[in-house]
């Protein structure tokens, strides 16, 4: 059984349980997947779904829901928090585990220093991880990591250039 017809079994359960929540994030991620599959000209068969095309809108309805997330947050409308909280959870159950920041941090670090690459190589960097890491890492964390990487970089030049300069005088 695909990852994509397990949601039509989790229709059907959440029908039969009387459970609300879970119903209507899986018929919503449903409607999503069967709307792909429209989109794409393969009928409605969830079976014709490859896991990384499933993968693919799961993130996408991840992120859209993470942002709706910070915007109920800042209105302080927790019974919406609650069950994007949940809805968040549901969708994340489906996607593999992702590497923690450690190792995403390493993989980062020794690819950079390995392969000499600059601030200007940002899209070289992100093109590397997503073609050997996909679905492994959260690629808005290293984005951020990468930045990090670069600004703690050119922060240590800075401070040894004011040193040098400093003590030349």
């Amino acid at each position: 059984m695909s990852l994509a017809e397990k949601i039509t079994d989790d229709v059907k359960s959440a029908l039969k349980g009387g459970d609300k929540k879970k119903l209507s994030i899986a018929r919503y991620l449903s409607s999503e997947l069967k709307n792909y599959l429209i989109k794409e000209n393969l009928d409605r068969e969830l079976s014709k779904l490859t896991d990384e095309n499933f993968f693919k809108i799961v993130k996408t309805q991840l992120k859209q829901k993470k942002e709706s997330l910070e915007f109920a947050e800042k209105s302080s409308n927790s019974e919406k928090v609650e069950e994007l909280n949940y809805d968040i959870d549901y969708l994340q159950s489906y996607l593999p585990k992702l590497m923690n920041e450690e190792e995403t941090k390493k993989i980062i670090d020794n690819y950079i220093k390995d392969e000499g690459l600059s601030q200007s190589d940002f899209g070289k960097i992100m093109g590397y991880l997503k073609k050997e890491f996909n679905n492994q890492i959260d690629l808005t964390l290293a984005s951020k990591l990468i930045k990090g990487f670069f600004n703690e970089w050119q922060m240590t030049i800075l401070r040894k250039l004011l040193t040098e300069h400093l003590l030349l005088k």
